[in-house]
């Protein structure tokens, strides 16, 4: 009862903050977006892991582990999604907390910044899904947001040596595997060999 009520409260914060925003509409930093994906998704996949592991008599360290990598693995989920709105026309035009969108805004300049500050409001004339597309590739945020993607990606992966259970490691891993369609054996060390510099990605945002 306790994990559901900590989850659930945790989630009702996010999702709060969210429809806060809805109502209050201002531009948002990344931080604060990566904070909403991080109560608002992760304690879905916590709750869920930590429900079985209670029940099966799973020591605190194990409850630790699914902790951390749930919070990576909701986190990875949310800029998952936020990357395919990016390819949809209809998704594009609604406003709502989105990381491409404050990491575009964090870093474009002059008329750009002034059309995604017309996105966080969604105040004055329609902006044209070619032009907000443009921005978002102008200030680099797609590319960022891939980089954070596999950086969280990895970090959920990187939670799963700590385990001893290899039948709970074995279905961890088959859960990212779903969720991403990638394999995971052996996926850290090449991911590592080819994104080095992305190792920063996740310490830069939770400082």
């Amino acid at each position: 009862m306790r994990i559901a009520a900590a989850g659930h409260r945790q989630l009702c914060i996010g999702q709060g903050a969210e429809l806060d925003w809805q109502r209050h509409r201002r531009s948002l930093s990344s931080l604060e977006v990566l904070d909403i994906f991080r109560r608002k998704t992760a304690p879905a996949f916590e709750v869920a892991l930590r429900l079985g592991a209670a029940f099966a008599g799973a020591d605190d360290d194990i409850h630790a582990i699914l902790g951390r990598f749930s919070e990576s693995l909701g986190i990875a989920y949310q800029i998952r999604d936020d990357l395919e709105d990016l390819d949809s026309t209809e998704d594009l035009r609604q406003p709502r907390p989105s990381l491409p969108l404050a990491l575009a805004f964090e870093r474009a300049r002059d008329g750009d910044k002034a059309l995604l500050g017309r996105m966080w409001l969604a105040a004055g004339p329609q902006v044209s899904v070619q032009d907000s597309r443009a921005a978002f590739d102008a200030a680099g945020a797609p590319a960022r947001c891939r980089q954070l993607l596999d950086a969280y990606k990895e970090q959920a992966v990187r939670s799963l040596p700590e385990l001893r259970n290899a039948s709970l490691k074995g279905l961890l891993r088959r859960v990212i595997g779903k969720i991403f369609t990638l394999e995971v054996q052996g996926w850290c060390s090449e991911f590592e060999t080819r994104n080095a510099a992305s190792r920063q990605a996740v310490a830069e945002y939770t400082r």
